[in-house]
């Protein structure tokens, strides 16, 4: 009896964690992929891999919005297989600029890939990199 008791309460919190985290409570999908540089690179290439300019563009400055198109996206999802996420984001270093956080994120060929704004919580890009 006690045991069922103790495996009850054990679910019944792990439900109410689980709650907490979900949409209403937490972050969870783009969110949460943008919380953090690497995590932001490594969800923009996912959504250039998979052409899904709508997603892509959540992750850019507001000012670079219009500048994500399928045309775009199409032709540097071509070029996407020919890299990986290590070749895209070898390292990084945090600034600042007005006022917001920044992080320029490095290439594994030490080249600047973009830079990326902290923004509401996200790590938003400011460049288009996929060019």
């Amino acid at each position: 009896m006690k045991r069922t008791r103790c495996l009850f309460v054990l679910l019944a919190a792990s439900l109410l964690f689980v709650a907490c985290g979900s949409k209403n409570g937490g972050t969870t999908g783009a969110d949460s992929s943008l919380s953090d540089p690497k995590g932001s690179i490594a969800y923009q290439f996912e959504q250039l891999k998979a052409g899904d300019v709508d997603k892509l563009k959540n992750c850019f400055t507001e000012r670079l919005r219009d500048q994500i198109t399928k045309e775009r996206v199409d032709k540097a999802k071509e070029k996407a297989s020919k890299y990986t996420l290590d070749d895209l984001y070898a390292s990084a270093e945090p600034g600042e600029y007005e006022g917001k956080k920044t992080t320029k994120v490095k290439m594994k060929s030490g080249r600047t890939l973009t830079t990326l704004v902290l923004t509401d919580g996200k790590w938003l890009s400011d460049t288009v990199w996929f060019n």
